[in-house]
């Protein structure tokens, strides 16, 4: 299902294109097909269904916050995963989208137990998120916008203490 979207994509933007079409509604609504089809491919590759993630986990009670998983393979390329990023039970789960008519599928489970600290920067050349630094010296990186507003319910899913502010001497 989802080849045959990404191959309607171009097919219907070249017959736009390229085809002289006098019927301007069906010029239009060819357009409309077109976006109809990148929402639903974007829907097939990255959207992870929440009512999957429940009932993997038998209840709503965690936190979950949608970013992606980037996967640095050197100085110079990572690579990244969509999906949602769950804090079930203390331990951080990622899921993606298991296949195109839906499913979530479980590819990063960390205890908190093995993470040492974590940074809110950017996490690679373009994005900024999260980094956990593991006990081990590893990290692992997680992008989102919004981390820096969610870092207190975070902290509390993970089963740590508030941060406590130090006001600067002088």
């Amino acid at each position: 299902m989802k080849r045959a979207v990404m191959l309607a994509i171009p097919a219907i933007l070249a017959v736009i294109v390229f085809v002289p079409i006098d019927n301007r509604i069906l010029y239009w609504s060819l357009f409309l097909v077109m976006f109809a089809l990148v929402y639903a491919f974007h829907v097939m590759e990255d959207v992870v269904p929440m009512k999957d993630i429940v009932a993997q986990l038998g209840g709503q009670d965690f936190f979950s916050m949608k970013c992606g998983y980037v996967k640095i393979i050197n100085s110079q390329k990572s690579e990244l995963q969509k999906g949602v990023m769950v804090i079930y039970a203390q331990t951080v789960l990622f899921y993606v989208r298991a296949k195109a008519s839906g499913g979530a599928k479980l590819v990063q489970s960390i205890p908190a137990e093995t993470i040492d600290t974590y940074t809110l920067c950017k996490v690679d050349g373009f994005h900024k998120g999260v980094t956990f630094t593991l006990n081990g010296g590893d990290e692992v990186h997680f992008t989102g916008n919004r981390f820096s507003s969610v870092e207190s319910r975070m902290r509390e899913a993970l089963g740590w203490p508030e941060e406590v502010k130090t006001q600067p001497e002088g």
